[in-house]
């Protein structure tokens, strides 16, 4: 009977478990009052009230939720500020322990000893504080009231999942998103005051939407994701106003946006949204156990270095490039009518060009290669198609990358040649993240060379699938690479989506391409050039395309070949635009270096475990046995 009752109780209570995976989250705008902190409490409890009578059982504030950002310096806002325990826990905690819920508040917490300030992200429960996070990379100009994070990259664990923070600016870098994840995070929630300043002002420069990087970046994050903005005009000193715009997100672990709320401008200013949705824990991520599966850290250790910004390495020439992107219908493992169909498309191409991009094993096609097939199909270098395209190369007098399944000894790669305009191979690039599939057959490369040329700077290879590995684009940008080009066979299937940028927050030109090439450029900081087949045995979607570092603020928006067979032409001018937010030499420069180390682990280390389970030591693995 004891074991009988056992079995009722837990047949009970398995409902509750499976229902606990998927929770209720809000995104809950607030205009705080600025300068100010008493008067916003009351308004943030308000706020958070409703949306736990709504059901929700995590609730995300914007930055600076109990301030607003009208401050010049840290004595200005030291009154405002507050301690973490303190009167924003406090009041917050009486809300989380009635509704048995998690709220997230973005706020300015100040060390009453040391009197320095954090921009901080804080976790309150249905117990009352469990941790915070303090933000890692500063936006310009708030050097000036706080101080960089120094609390590493928590994650905590909850009854409704690991929670990770991460603030605004932060995703600027890749690897403050990554980290989190590479915890565990569940669910990764992210006060922000997204702002907008009129180009009429000097700062306009600096604008930087995170709505609209942080909607394509999750698709690489593999993890929920909620972002809560600010809605207001707010006046600075020196100029009239900055306009946060709204437009709060939440998506799931696939990169899917499930809802936002509306964009607020300056012409239609929106009152403070909550809005909400249902994420699923159970779910997996595709994405996430992919990268988990297939990056290698012991090709990331020089994220552990300090890269100066005056790099000898980087280049800063304006160069022109004039690129024809090659899509054309294969008929697949026929080297020969592969090749004729690129030359007559090449052919008609009018104008000057002076790259040439081909797609992923450019002459095969989508062939299926394992150990059976592949020796009918690789072949050495200076083959029979190493040899057809160093002769485009020379012919078109243009620079030429090319891919194919390489023979070298006893051994098989998945290999990328650059050619110069004379022919000349001046590149080789080895598949360096082989996916399943190629693991049967293929040796992987151990380099991510950058090569040096003198007309386009530093060039970089990525190989088809290998876009689904961030840790590669950021070792591009910190090598300083001006170009990222992708042979590619991509049928929009197994990874990648839509980008999908809630409307209005960019311009509709740059609210268009696949997600994880637009983050290459963008995190990179490099122009991105993908080459893609259309149609044929695996049913390529074609959409070349040429993407540059900061398609969200409009300026060069992504150039995608239409439908069709093509030699599309995409033209550029690298290092000349300097009036956007970002570029590669401030993106090394504001790079945590310090905080890289578990991107660098091998993840069955000692270490690493000991990482993922001490969210809150700041220090990554002080007292591990390194021998054991």
């Amino acid at each position: 009977m004891k074991s009988i009752k056992s079995l009722l109780a837990i047949s009970l209570l398995m409902p509750l478990t499976i229902c606990a995976k998927e929770i209720k989250v809000a995104a809950v705008e607030f205009a705080a009052k600025s300068p100010g902190f008493e008067a916003n409490l009351p308004g943030i409890v308000d706020a958070l009230t409703v949306a736990a009578k709504n059901g929700a059982k995590l609730m995300v504030l914007p930055e600076g939720a109990t301030t607003g950002f009208l401050y010049q310096d840290t004595k200005a806002l030291m009154p405002y500020a507050d301690t973490v325990p303190g009167k924003t826990t406090e009041a917050i905690s009486k809300v989380t322990k009635q509704f048995n819920a998690y709220v997230v508040v973005g706020m300015y917490e100040k060390n009453p000893i040391t009197n320095k300030i954090y921009n901080a992200a804080v976790l309150i429960g249905p117990n009352g504080y469990i941790g915070k996070y303090h933000k890692n990379n500063l936006a310009t100009g708030e050097g000036m009231v706080a101080s960089p994070g120094n609390l590493g990259f928590p994650v905590f664990k909850t009854d409704i999942g690991k929670i990770g923070l991460v603030i605004c600016f932060d995703d600027t870098n890749i690897q403050n998103l990554l980290l989190p994840v590479l915890r565990g995070a569940d669910i990764v929630a992210q006060p922000i005051g997204s702002n907008k300043i009129p180009s009429i002002f000097t700062a306009s420069y600096t604008n930087h939407s995170t709505m609209a990087n942080i909607s394509t970046a999750v698709s690489w994050m593999g993890t929920n994701v909620i972002s809560t903005n600010s809605t207001r005009s707010e006046g600075l000193p020196g100029m009239a106003f900055v306009t946060f715009d709204g437009s709060s997100s939440i998506w799931d672990n696939t990169g899917k946006r499930l809802i936002s709320a509306p964009l607020s401008t300056v012409a239609n200013p929106t009152k403070p949204q909550t809005v909400y949705a249902t994420l699923s824990l159970s779910k997996q991520s595709e994405q996430k156990n992919y990268w988990l599966k297939h990056r290698r850290p012991e090709l990331y250790q020089d994220l552990n270095n300090y890269r100066y910004p005056d790099d000898g390495n980087a280049t800063h020439q304006s160069r022109q490039v004039a690129a024809v992107l090659v899509q054309y219908e294969p008929k697949t493992g026929d080297v020969d009518a592969n090749f004729k169909k690129v030359e007559q498309l090449l052919k008609q191409r009018t104008g000057v060009f002076n790259l040439t991009v081909l797609p992923f094993n450019s002459f095969l096609g989508p062939v299926t290669l394992n150990k059976n097939t592949v020796a009918q199909y690789a072949e050495e270098l200076n083959g029979k198609s190493y040899q057809l395209a160093a002769g485009l190369a020379k012919k078109y007098q243009t620079y030429v990358l090319f891919s194919m399944p390489e023979k070298r000894g006893n051994q098989y790669f998945q290999t990328a040649i650059l050619f110069n305009g004379s022919g000349k191979q001046v590149g080789i690039y080895r598949k360096s993240h082989l996916n399943d599939s190629e693991k049967v057959w293929a040796s992987a490369g151990n380099e991510l060379p950058v090569f040096s040329t003198p007309n386009f700077g530093n060039v970089a290879v990525m190989l088809n699938d290998e876009v689904r590995i961030p840790e590669i684009t950021q070792m591009y940008g910190i090598y300083r690479a001006d170009l990222i080009l992708v042979p590619t066979s991509y049928n929009q299937k197994e990874y990648g989506s839509v980008v999908d940028i809630p409307k209005g927050v960019v311009q509709d030109a740059s609210n268009r391409g696949m997600s994880m090439w637009y983050n290459i450029a963008k995190y990179a900081q490099a122009y991105t050039l993908v080459s893609n087949f259309i149609r044929g045995d695996q049913r390529a979607v074609g959409q070349s395309a040429v993407y540059s570092s900061a398609p969200e603020v409009g300026y060069y928006p992504p150039n995608i070949a239409p439908d069709q067979e093509m030699a599309h032409l995409v033209n550029f001018t690298t290092h000349v635009n300097k009036t956007v937010f970002m570029d590669q030499e401030r993106l090394i420069a504001s790079r945590r270096w310090d905080q890289a180390v578990p991107l660098t682990l091998d993840m069955n280390s000692a270490c690493f475990k000991e990482w993922q389970t001490n969210s809150t030591n700041k220090e990554v693995c002080p007292a591990v046995d390194m021998n054991r």
